[in-house]
């Protein structure tokens, strides 16, 4: 049920942000002990819902939005998880065990978890008032999106990530002029090897995409044509409709004004724990220790939100688990699916598996003594499972054995090596 405005509200278990990681944050909680009291606080109107879609299928079909909606409201209602939607937290009392909504009510919490997300980076080039650039976070930003990208319509993208180009190739799908604006020398390079990028490119080239690599942004600008007019470092982009992904950045201000240590994101240990006993976090939200990595990091991907959060929410009712996900990343642009797992800033040799001309083949990050680092494949799952296993395992490849598609994955193992026995 949607709880109403109150001046106080109390409950044992408080989750803080309606999204994924905090819808199944409350999911656990109420699976694992359904006769505790759970307050989900969310600040837009909306039910919680899962964003990977939104700058996939939802931008190509109103119908689509259901699907986002991984929950219905009966849902919500039967298994007794309290909704506080369309509500903003101003403050978090840690010694008071209180929150203080910028409405003016109070929220009284046993085990509190932050679960705030992230917000769309914003341009840092000159806008001018006329000028308006998009951004896709929210349920809210696809639909106004939606309704611009018209077939015909011309559209300039800024940034050459994920979100960029899952948003480009559903522009082209409805038959908009799509030109992508990229300030590095490459696209996707914080995610994916140079080779398995260009064969991105490439794809998009083919559908009718225009890449321009390594311009930067100067200003944007609205003429006296209402047109928008993107002046780059070289060079000039004239659309009807710009569009920014340039990255996120955590919401982290609630934390740091608790007094929470925050380093580009909430500091959590591997039990999803602030220093704070009662107060835990998790998704992109959270920086977390990678035993791949040796370090924190923030990783902006459904795989954190769909598993950290049931770690945090396991260890809220008293459980001792550690969240220990590898690095693991998607992407749906076209016929082809991609997929990423481990990391390729780890210095190792990139290796091919298949053809990367073809659409389904993979691309290894392979240490010196052979142990794998990471794996990015298209249209190839097959491979991301058993590179999973891998990893898991310890495994050590032989490369040359590696680039024959011929053998199996375990052809190409070393004798001394493992594998794990679940994916």
């Amino acid at each position: 049920m949607n709880t109403g405005p109150k001046s106080t509200i109390a409950a044992s278990y408080v989750i803080v942000g309606a999204g994924q990681a905090g819808r199944r944050a409350a999911e656990t909680i109420k699976e694992l002990k359904p006769d505790v009291d759970v307050l989900l606080i969310g600040d837009e109107e909306h039910l919680p819902y899962d964003r990977p879609p939104l700058s996939k299928q939802v931008l190509l079909n109103e119908e689509h939005e259901e699907g986002a909606f991984i929950r219905k409201r009966e849902f919500y209602e039967t298994s007794g998880i309290r909704l506080l939607l369309g509500r903003s937290v101003q403050s978090i009392d840690r010694d008071a065990h209180r929150i203080y909504l910028t409405d003016g009510g109070h929220v009284i919490f046993g085990k509190l978890l932050l679960a705030t997300g992230s917000r769309s980076r914003r341009l840092t080039c000159n806008v001018g008032e006329a000028s308006k650039v998009h951004y896709l976070r929210s349920l809210s930003d696809a639909r106004l999106l939606r309704k611009e990208m018209i077939d015909g319509r011309r559209i300039a993208i800024l940034g050459g990530g994920f979100i960029g180009l899952e948003v480009g190739a559903a522009a082209r799908a409805l038959g908009c002029d799509v030109t992508i604006v990229e300030p590095q020398e490459r696209l996707l390079k914080r995610s994916l090897p140079a080779i398995l990028a260009s064969s991105v490119q490439k794809l998009h080239e083919a559908m009718g995409v225009r890449f321009l690599i390594g311009r930067t942004p100067v200003s944007v600008e609205r003429n006296g044509d209402n047109q928008e007019v993107v002046d780059l470092d070289v060079g000039v982009v004239t659309a009807d409709v710009v569009i920014a992904g340039i990255g996120s950045q955590p919401n982290t201000e609630l934390a740091e004004t608790a007094g929470l240590e925050v380093e580009n994101g909430i500091v959590v240990d591997t039990r999803c724990r602030t220093c704070d006993p009662d107060i835990y976090a998790a998704g992109d939200v959270t920086a977390h220790f990678s035993s791949l990595l040796g370090r924190r990091v923030r990783i902006e991907a459904w795989q954190v939100a769909e598993y950290q959060s049931v770690v945090a929410a396991k260890n809220m009712l008293g459980d001792d688990q550690e969240y220990e996900e590898l690095p693991w990343l998607w992407s749906d642009q076209y016929q082809w699916n991609i997929q990423a797992l481990g990391s390729f800033d780890l210095p190792g040799e990139i290796y091919v598996r298949g053809d990367s001309a073809s659409s389904c083949f993979s691309v290894w990050n392979v240490g010196p003594e052979g142990q794998v680092y990471a794996v990015a494949a298209v249209n190839n799952g097959r491979d991301i499972s058993v590179a999973r296993r891998l990893l898991k395992g310890g495994a050590r490849l032989i490369p040359s054995k590696l680039q024959q598609p011929a053998l199996s994955l375990r052809e190409c193992c070393s004798g001394h090596t493992r594998m794990a026995s679940t994916p």
